[in-house]
């Protein structure tokens, strides 16, 4: 046999031998050893078990605090849909109401769309020509005026609000009687000035104001406000009187068309002139 081959199969068994010596004595003469090193490897497995857990629990947390937003985003809907259709019931029943009790062809409608930014306001409504809506009709809600149809299509009409420079109601203070002039000064959209009432006139805050029944458009006794605060003008016979709106604006959703055509012969005798 080759003296190379022999010494590496002696080689081979020595190193053998000595391998399964070192572990027979580990086992058994170095048991502490041995011990120190299975708390370690132990340790570092709990420390990366509890560190996993940690990172798991973590997770299922985020993933159940994402389940839970989404299941309140949705209840949180429902239950703001539920007081909604609540308010709007109630709002229909008080309508409902005011028609039956109305003594004017009363139409129902829908503001769509509000523009609302300036002196010259607008509101949209989802009616028209096909339900006899005509131009210069009356816009009201149970609480009162809010202004009149400007333009009408076939499906929808144009609405210049109480709130628009271009409008002049005449109206009426009760239960004084004293007559002027309702409008809007631009400045502030919760409040009208009431024009041409004489300082001798005993008006009070609090007192109503209504439509005097002197234009084609507002038939009599239709709420405009309340008289909200009044002042001398300096120099003047005339007060300075600001009236809070019956009816808002910008909380308006349902109102009616007062059906009421104006008299042709009466727009056309009063545009006369007398000289």
């Amino acid at each position: 046999m080759n003296t190379r081959l022999l010494a590496h199969i002696r080689d081979g068994l020595f190193l053998g031998t000595l391998l399964i010596i070192s572990g027979f004595t580990m086992l058994t003469s170095n048991r502490g050893v041995v011990r120190s090193m299975q708390a370690g490897a132990l340790e570092t497995t709990a420390w990366l078990e509890a560190r996993y857990a940690r990172l798991a629990q973590n997770f299922n947390a985020i993933s159940e605090n994402s389940v839970l937003r989404e299941e309140n985003i949705r209840l949180s809907s429902q239950l703001a849909r539920s007081r909604e259709v609540l308010i709007e019931n109630e709002r229909l029943r008080h309508l409902i109401g005011y028609r039956n009790e109305a003594a004017y062809d009363l139409f129902p409608a829908r503001i769509i769309n509000k523009d609302l930014t300036g002196q010259w306001n607008y509101l949209t409504l989802d009616v028209g020509e096909v339900d006899s809506v005509t131009t210069q009709m009356a816009v009201i809600n149970e609480r009162g005026i809010l202004g009149y149809t400007t333009l009408v299509s076939e499906h929808y009409s144009k609405v210049i609000p109480y709130i628009n420079t271009e409008i002049h109601i005449p109206a009426k203070i009760h239960p004084l009687q004293a007559s002027g002039i309702v409008r809007w000064d631009g400045v502030r959209t919760d409040r009208l000035q009431l024009d041409s009432i004489v300082k001798t006139e005993p008006v009070e805050t609090g007192q109503s104001v209504v439509t005097a029944g002197y234009s084609s458009i507002f038939p009599p006794g239709l709420a405009i406000g309340s008289i909200d605060s009044i002042s001398v003008r300096p120099g003047r016979d005339e007060l300075t009187i600001f009236v809070r709106p019956a009816a808002s604006i910008s909380t308006a959703e349902h109102v009616f068309v007062v059906r009421e055509r104006p008299d042709p012969e009466r727009i056309e005798f009063e545009q006369q002139s007398i000289r």
